[in-house]
């Protein structure tokens, strides 16, 4: 058996209990900034149900929490004393500084859940309680939980803490990024006329897999760009890969990422697929740097006092019309605030104000009619004087002069 598959090499995901990244700090730090914003909105407790802020308080790993259900209060902060209480029936994948009997089991009666968290969670006490969704049977009995407690928006208050990353957090964004760029490389290394679109996929997760990273951020794009389309004026795509053939000379648009301790890192590129004796079409060149002029645009707006309305700005100060998609997202724990380029216009892209600690996962997409499109996904820090490229994939043959 290859030592990449044996103890000796366990991957990446032995480095969430040591390695190069300091985990334990990160988690204070985190919850340090919860605390902070509870404190800031006198919020006495938090309660979670979604697993991407139980993951950032608590560290803990919960294979089972994954994908989407109801809400059910599965972790709880007290501003007071700083105590996490976690829903859990193991300690596995529970940090060190959460304590056995922090933990209470999942029932599939409610109210047991309820009085579960009563026997541990000082909520009696509570004036302000956040949550960070609802539901109206939750509702009822957390009000019962807590007769003299006010239910607020918790929601907003973990955002404001999630918004701004550590520098652990931002290697482990870099850590992502690493390797979603060697899986995505093998997709490329993998492209030929006649392969599915459906096996480029599979590759990309075999070499995820193989630095024991299980779980992609997002399903991923791995298409030929459409050559026609009607007279519509969004440059059209295809998102989603099926058993479609790859012929030669498509452009193929290769886009997805993976989650290495909660955190996700993406990487997008466009690669012509090449047959034996083939080459690069002016027409794919020009795509190209059609594409570099919009990055360029793009690239220039992403600095700290800049909104998201300037990105969409770029789109048009570089004379081309958004893409069906949003042009950038919050990157952290999977997507987070912001998002830009969406139908709600640029208003709303105008609150989005970008800080240092910021990280946001942008895409530029250009079109031709009978040449197809240019996609690419860059993820990007927001530091004090400009940005931090943390994607460095090459951009392969249209790049080359």
């Amino acid at each position: 058996m290859s030592e990449l598959y044996t103890a000796r090499n366990p991957g990446t995901m032995a480095h969430e209990f040591g390695g190069p990244i300091d985990f334990e700090r990160m988690r204070r730090a985190r919850r340090a900034r919860c605390l902070a914003e509870m404190e800031r909105r006198q919020i006495d407790a938090l309660i979670t149900g979604r697993d991407g802020n139980g993951r950032y308080l608590t560290g803990a790993r919960r294979l089972w929490m994954g994908g989407g259900h109801g809400f059910g209060p599965s972790c709880v902060l007290v501003r007071e004393t700083g105590e996490l209480f976690l829903l859990s029936t193991w300690d596995d994948g529970i940090p060190p500084e959460i304590p056995a009997d922090h933990l209470y089991a999942l029932s599939f009666n409610p109210m047991t859940t309820i009085e579960r968290i009563k026997q541990l969670a000082p909520l009696a006490r509570a004036r302000r309680i956040g949550v960070d969704s609802i539901s109206p049977l939750f509702e009822g009995l957390i009000r019962a939980a807590a007769p003299n407690a006010e239910l607020v928006d918790g929601e907003a208050a973990l955002r404001a803490a999630r918004r701004i990353k550590t520098p652990d957090e931002l290697q482990c964004i870099r850590t992502a990024c690493a390797i979603a760029e060697a899986a995505l490389s093998a997709s490329i290394d993998a492209l030929r006329p006649g392969i599915r679109e459906a096996d480029l996929l599979g590759v990309f997760e075999q070499r995820m897999a193989a630095f024991n990273v299980t779980a992609p951020a997002v399903e991923g794009t791995f298409c030929a760009t459409p050559r026609n389309a009607d007279r519509s004026q969004v440059p059209p795509v295809r998102l989603l890969p099926g058993q479609r053939s790859i012929n030669e000379g498509d452009l193929v648009a290769l886009s997805s990422g993976v989650l290495y301790a909660g955190y996700e890192g993406s990487v997008g590129r466009t690669w012509p697929c090449m047959g034996p004796g083939s080459e690069i079409k002016p027409a794919q060149r020009a795509l190209f740097h059609r594409w570099m002029r919009l990055w360029d645009a793009l690239r220039a707006q992403l600095r700290a006092g800049n909104n998201g309305a300037a990105l969409r700005q770029a789109y048009a100060d570089a004379g081309e019309p958004l893409p069906p998609f949003p042009i950038a997202n919050g990157v952290g724990m999977g997507w987070e605030p912001p998002l830009i380029g969406t139908a709600l216009g640029a208003e709303a892209d105008a609150g989005a104000i970008l800080e240092p600690g910021m990280v946001l996962s942008v895409a530029g997409y250009v079109w031709q009619q009978g040449v197809g499109g240019y996609l690419s996904r860059e993820t990007v820090a927001i530091t004090p004087d400009g940005c931090e490229l943390m994607t460095h994939l090459g951009y392969g043959p249209l790049a080359e002069t």
